[in-house]
């Protein structure tokens, strides 16, 4: 489904205006989220512009990423929503979140934190070559998960995947968290090496929220743990 947002066209997949909306992170689209479109009701997500389906460029900041997000959920979402998102995604989440008040319904962060910086040797790597470093993009994922994974994550175009990155760099929420008051959901890999689990439990610390650790699931829980991400958010939406 394509929707019209600020001008731009915006590829939306799922139950578009549903109760739970998922954003992808830096270099990824909506696929990640396959499991959880098809196995939590009411879940629908996007790809955000340049990413996936959605044509146009890429953005510089979270704020900006944000903006988009929240012009979809103003104009599509029938209910106010949950917020969810992967890694950069969950970043735009908790922008949403400063702000969002009662127009959204509860905050899924998965894989992230209130900071995110990028080890300088991947954004130096970034700026001379068209693809995400072997070692880095091996990382992404725990030790006992298949390679398949690797090669199911989406190749943006490299201006996409600088810019993403940069704009993980710069983010940093540390010293506001306290503006956000929506009930939240932390869950995040026991071997997550870019979002380590050490930083999810001093977010669901500071947030007052609930923490759920995957047992030897990486960075991509959504793909590597598609049952225990499910399962956690189906209790998040529907129990809580």
């Amino acid at each position: 489904m394509r929707l019209e947002v600020a001008g731009e066209e915006i590829a939306a997949y799922g139950d578009v205006g549903g109760r739970c909306l998922l954003v992808h992170g830096a270099g990824e689209d909506a696929a990640l989220f396959k499991a959880q479109l098809e196995g939590v009701f009411g879940t629908w997500a996007i790809d955000l512009p340049g990413h996936g389906g959605s044509p146009g460029g890429g953005r510089e900041t979270v704020e900006e990423y944000a903006q988009i997000v929240r012009a979809v959920i103003d104009r599509y979402a029938r209910t106010p929503p949950v917020l969810g998102g992967h890694s950069m995604g969950g970043a735009v989440a908790l922008t949403c979140g400063l702000s969002g008040g009662a127009s959204l319904a509860g905050l899924v962060l998965i894989s992230t934190g209130a900071r995110l910086r990028v080890h300088p040797d991947l954004l130096s790597a970034l700026e001379t070559s068209d693809v995400m470093p072997a070692a880095f993009r091996k990382a992404l994922i725990g030790p006992d998960a298949s390679e398949a994974i690797l090669s199911s994550l989406a190749l943006p175009r490299p201006r996409i995947l600088r810019g993403d990155f940069r704009a993980c760099d710069r983010f940093d929420l540390m010293q506001r968290l306290g503006e956000v008051s929506q009930r939240t959901l932390v869950l995040v890999g026991s071997h997550d090496l870019y979002t380590p689990e050490k930083f999810a439990r001093r977010l669901a610390e500071e947030l007052l929220g609930e923490l759920v650790v995957v047992e030897g699931a990486g960075h991509t829980l959504p793909l590597e743990a598609p049952a225990a991400v499910n399962d956690a958010l189906s209790r998040f939406l529907f129990e809580g």
